[in-house]
């Protein structure tokens, strides 16, 4: 088995519910391929970097995933593609897949335990 990051953004104007549902679907298409989810983190409503199809926000979500073989990759791939919803995706292979937080989630988690008010 090989291990993946799959991380994508969803249009900022659909409810948040759409985006469990897309993060089910990607889940549902994984255990189609005899893989697993290792971890899934939602980032949550971030500003791109440019304009993507005139969205300037996004809803991130990462993915850890183990699976075997390209051609799941391909067919989750390929799936994302039709979606209306994912504006943007990017599948990198990892040797490992951490249980740790990631560096965005600590950052995010960092921003909300701060004070409010309070300037760094």
């Amino acid at each position: 088995m090989a291990f993946y990051e799959l991380t994508y953004i969803i249009r900022p104007d659909v409810p948040t519910t759409q985006v469990e549902v897309v993060a089910g679907k990607v889940a549902d298409l994984v255990k189609k391929h005899k893989g697993k989810v290792v971890k899934t983190e939602q980032w949550g409503l971030r500003t791109l970097a440019y304009p993507i199809n005139k969205h300037r926000k996004g809803y991130y979500t990462m993915a850890g995933l183990s699976l075997s073989g390209q051609e799941a990759i391909n067919d989750i791939e390929y799936q994302l593609k039709l979606s209306d919803d994912v504006v943007r995706f990017m599948t990198i292979k990892v040797d490992d897949i951490s249980k740790e937080p990631s560096a965005m989630l600590k950052a995010k988690n960092r921003m909300d335990d701060a004070e409010p008010g309070a300037t760094a």
